[in-house]
């Protein structure tokens, strides 16, 4: 059974989170502050620790930074809890040594997958805090490996050394685009607007092997999951297989260009809503124009600059969070609706409230108070329909009494009791046998004469 240091300040989220983690097969103990937590994880090193960051007397970043600086303590994953999820917060957890980043309020069957894949990938000894928690194949050994070198074999007259880096790169790229760490594909039917995974995985188009191995690098380095689509028929394939965050797609490409590309996903009623960021050498106001009507989020020009890509990733991942949050929380206000109306109706079923009932928030609250007033509701409604039916029964004795007694009292109907008496008595009087009474004469038999013979009479 893993074991999970819960570091909460506030009580009841602790007792709150506590109490749902154990009911999820892990051993979880907690602490109330930074410090707290420190001295915990040196006396007893947990499997993981969740890490709240507004914390008191040392708050989460700095008690994470002296994890990850102690050897004893260093190899102990850290997930970030805050509800200031801002791309700010984000990367200062991650620097600090954060495997992954959570927000509040916490959706539980998200942490949980968050948790089980953490420890699917603890790997001891200190992690890089610049590196993804989902690895990713490392570079090859290059002379001064960084993005400085990117760029300098990107420059118009490249010398031989940068040349041989990019084509160490571009060898270094898989034949097959699909990550290793990946996730099983979403079953069909499944919706695509769902709470984002907790590492945010971006789609890649682009047909220039260097451009394309350059921005997935530069991706990887801030955190996030990455995957390469070579033109805009592999990105197609791609995102009907595989869930992303964000889409990074150049717009000059052989076959199906990035206009082709923007247009089929925002035609996917599945699709539609997935952010894309169109990349492109082209700084003409025109593109701009079209590419943000046809419904991209936003649009890049090469070179990148670095500052300016990535706050223009984090910003579209933090507006398709707000969205899938706001489209959850609708989806749970549907679902209560729902369930009120199958109470009026008289058809309530409980199940439609399980996953409402499940969130922390005030909504998840309402829904559990609506649902045990529901039950009460249906077992009065169950227990008025059996004093009704015993109600009817006894109105339809009582009008079977009444009923008789009318027809008994009639006049016609004791007329012909008197008779049905009078024909009663005759029919016994004829059937009894006949006996000796005051008025019946007995005459005596006619004697013999003696000899045998009859007298003559003279």
């Amino acid at each position: 059974m893993p074991r999970i240091l819960l570091v909460e300040d506030e009580q009841v989220n602790r007792d709150l989170f506590r109490r749902r983690l154990t009911a999820r097969g892990f051993e979880v103990d907690t602490a109330g502050d930074g410090a707290e937590a420190v001295a915990a994880v040196a006396a007893a090193p947990p499997d993981l620790v969740l890490m709240d960051l507004g914390l008191p007397v040392l708050d989460g970043w700095e008690a994470t930074r002296q994890l990850k600086a102690d050897p004893a303590t260093a190899a102990v994953p850290v997930i970030a809890l805050s509800a200031h999820a801002t791309a700010e917060a984000k990367e200062k957890a991650f620097a600090a040594g954060c495997a992954a980043f959570e927000s509040k309020p916490v959706q539980l069957d998200r942490l949980v997958k968050t948790i089980q894949s953490v420890l699917a990938t603890r790997v001891p000894p200190v992690p890089d805090p610049n590196a993804t928690h989902v690895p990713a194949p490392p570079p090859p050994p290059t002379n001064g490996s960084d993005d400085s070198d990117i760029f300098a074999a990107l420059a118009p007259a490249p010398d031989e050394a940068a040349a041989t880096r990019v084509l160490t790169r571009i060898t270094r790229t898989a034949p097959s685009p699909e990550p290793a760490p990946d996730p099983a594909p979403p079953p069909a039917g499944a919706a695509h607007d769902l709470c984002p995974i907790n590492v945010k995985r971006i789609l890649v188009v682009e047909d220039n092997d260097p451009n394309r191995v350059m921005l997935c690098r530069r991706l990887e380095k801030q955190g996030f999951a990455t995957v390469e689509a070579r033109d805009g028929r592999e990105a197609l394939r791609l995102v009907t297989v595989y869930r992303f965050d964000l889409v990074l797609c150049d717009i000059m490409m052989p076959e199906v260009d990035g206009y082709q590309v923007l247009q089929a996903l925002k035609a996917d009623p599945d699709l539609q809503a997935l952010p894309v960021i169109m990349i492109s050498a082209l700084d003409e106001m025109a593109s701009v124009v079209r590419c943000i009507e046809m419904g991209a989020e936003d649009y890049l020009t090469k070179p990148y600059d670095p500052v300016l890509l990535r706050a223009r990733v984090n910003a579209c991942l933090d507006k398709r969070r707000l969205r899938d949050q706001e489209l959850a929380y609708l989806r749970a206000v549907a679902d209560l609706t729902r369930a009120a109306e199958g109470v009026e109706q008289g058809r309530f079923d409980p199940v439609v409230l399980t996953p409402v009932a499940a969130r922390p928030d005030a909504l998840g609250t309402l829904a559990r108070v609506f649902e045990h007033m529901a039950r009460e509701v249906q077992a009065r409604e169950a227990q008025l329909r059996q004093e009704v039916q015993r109600l009817r029964v006894e109105i339809d004795e009582a009008k079977k009494d009444a009923q008789v007694k009318e027809i008994t009292e009639d006049g016609f109907f004791r007329d012909l009791q008197r008779k049905a008496a009078g024909l009663r008595r005759r029919f016994r009087k004829d059937e009894a046998p006949p006996s000796a009474t005051a008025d019946t004469q007995i005459i005596p038999a006619p004697r013999k004469e003696e000899g045998g013979g009859r007298r003559e009479e003279g």
